[in-house]
């Protein structure tokens, strides 16, 4: 069977049966989802598009993991300004012609992201297109006045991040050569996003960022929106096994936490944290330095950015 052969009302009636809402007051079926959220809470919104032939291959990529990596990449931003994920929409544009089976390992995907990550899809759209978009959108809770930002990093703050860097860039390598039982590519297809970790920090954090379009791109944000510059020590970063330079400073789809804060604990939430810099004041514009042995460099952006590729 076919996606044109069940139809828009019979695909969306297919979601709506593998996802009943329990837990909001009102969810798939109506013009918009109702749900509420606790007194002192502010809401905490993000969405995030995967585009087929720029996120992911449809031949590549399986769909459990595209569906998966969907709602994992919003969890991540609320995580990211130490909120807590609750509620996520879905809209997809998919072919006529794609075969079944791939939409239903797809829900599959967002399915075990609902699980692992304990948030609910309780709505969305969907349309026909020549390739696939999938855009998730997603509301979480924040208590209100300690959501953290981009913008608050001070000189003297130290530079942390979780977890080590570099395994999702290798891992994609290994994919399109052909290795796809390379350890690397599961970090790559089903990355485990940090929120739990952001909110436990989110009272003491000056600034925080998720490690997306990589370390150097993502660290360029945090300096101009703080209005400040930051030294890192390439010998510091925890690097994954068998990754590059160019993976470690420049991989995307991380989802490790970059965290601004005075000090942190070693550990948190079972995850390593390891600080490998500091912030120092910005003596003409915001800048990122690289300290490699006794050389001390500018940390380029060099992460991806789209429509420059």
């Amino acid at each position: 069977m076919r996606v044109r052969d069940l139809g828009e009302n019979g695909f969306i009636r297919r979601i709506r049966e593998r996802f009943p809402n329990t837990a909001v007051t009102l969810g798939i079926g109506d013009d918009a989802a109702i749900v509420g959220i606790g007194p002192g809470n502010s809401i905490v919104y993000c969405s995030d598009l995967l585009a087929e032939n720029t996120h992911f291959l449809r031949d590549l990529h399986p769909p459990d993991s595209i569906g998966y990596k969907a709602v994992a990449v919003n969890v991540s931003d609320v995580g990211a300004m130490g909120g807590v994920p609750l509620y996520f929409t879905l809209s997809i544009a998919l072919p006529g012609e794609l075969d079944l089976s791939w939409a239903d390992g797809f829900l599959e995907g967002i399915a075990r992201a609902c699980g692992e990550f304990q948030v609910s899809l309780v709505g969305g759209d969907s349309s026909s297109a020549e390739r696939i978009f999938v855009d998730v959108s997603m509301i979480g809770r924040a208590e209100t006045g300690k959501e953290v930002r981009r913008s608050g990093a001070k000189p003297g703050d130290g530079i942390y991040i979780t977890g080590a860097l570099g395994g999702s860039a290798l891992g994609l390598e290994h994919l399109r050569s052909g290795d796809a039982k390379h350890a690397s590519v599961q970090r790559h297809l089903y990355p485990s996003p940090r929120h739990r970790v952001g909110q436990a920090v989110a009272s003491k954090a000056h600034a925080m960022i998720d490690i997306s379009d990589g370390l150097s791109t993502d660290l360029g944000h945090i300096v101009e929106e703080s209005k400040v510059s930051a030294r890192i020590y390439k010998n510091r970063i925890p690097a994954a096994a068998g990754t590059t330079d160019v993976h470690v400073l420049h991989g995307g789809e991380e989802y490790e936490l970059l965290i601004v804060a005075p000090d942190l604990p070693a550990t948190i939430e079972g995850v390593p944290l390891t600080r490998i810099g500091e912030i120092i004041a910005a003596t003409m514009e915001p800048q990122a330095f690289l300290i490699d042995g006794t050389l001390e460099v500018t940390l380029k952006p060099a992460g991806y950015e789209h429509f420059r590729g």
